[in-house]
């Protein structure tokens, strides 16, 4: 649209000396301008609404976690001292689209299983809806925890096991960084994910994602 109008004006300055290009020209070149601003506003925000919604409403798309010898007993709930959290655990795999699914109950959070279980080598994840129309969800307030605050996993053979924060921090979901998460740097470790960031109306979605990282604290 640029180079069309430097064309408009070579033309106008091509007529006779002195001549200038008529009001009604500069008029239809203001619209045709703006007209096409607000075109390219709507294609950034078509495109960033779109990276936003194939990410997944709690997790994003995942990658292969390498395959690990399990030793330790699945999770079967989950206490965040810090926020008078104690809730069950459900399991979850991915869906169709290669997202982590949420559970369908928000007052519920989900183990990916085909990940590492909570005290094996790699990082243990963890998933939960933010809120909900019925109000809060399990990790309503999740980005309120602080380095240092202390999460309990109890298994399934009646044993706990028990992480410290290190780190909370808030993704846009188109900049998911879904190797750190899934990958991990080989060490006992815990993820918890949740939405977060600005809400958006129009497609009934948060825009990024909160994820707690934690770490495994000595017996």
């Amino acid at each position: 649209m640029t180079r069309l109008a430097l064309r408009g004006s070579d033309a106008t300055a091509s007529g006779p000396r002195g001549a200038r290009p008529s009001r009604g020209w500069l008029v239809v070149l203001a619209l045709l301008l703006a007209v096409a601003g607000l075109l390219a506003a709507h294609v950034r925000g078509s495109a960033a609404r779109a990276a936003d919604l194939s990410a997944d409403l709690g997790a994003g798309p995942v990658v292969a976690v390498p395959a690990v010898a399990r030793t330790a007993e699945p999770p079967i709930a989950l206490a965040v001292p810090a926020l008078g959290l104690d809730t069950r655990l459900v399991g979850s795999r991915t869906g169709p689209d290669g997202a982590l699914q949420v559970p369908a109950d928000p007052s519920r959070a989900a183990w990916y299983v085909d990940g590492p279980a909570p005290g094996d080598l790699g990082p243990a994840v963890l998933v939960g809806h933010l809120d909900s129309r019925q109000g809060p969800g399990v990790f309503a307030g999740l980005k309120g925890l602080h380095a240092g605050d202390e999460l309990d996993v109890r298994r399934a053979d009646g044993t706990t096991v028990a992480f410290a924060v290190r780190e909370v921090a808030t993704y846009a979901k188109r900049d998911f960084p879904t190797a750190r998460i899934y990958a991990g740097s080989g060490a006992a470790t815990l993820r918890i994910i949740t939405c977060g960031g600005d809400f958006d109306a129009a497609t009934g979605r948060y825009r990024s994602n909160t994820v707690v990282y934690a770490d495994l604290l000595p017996d």
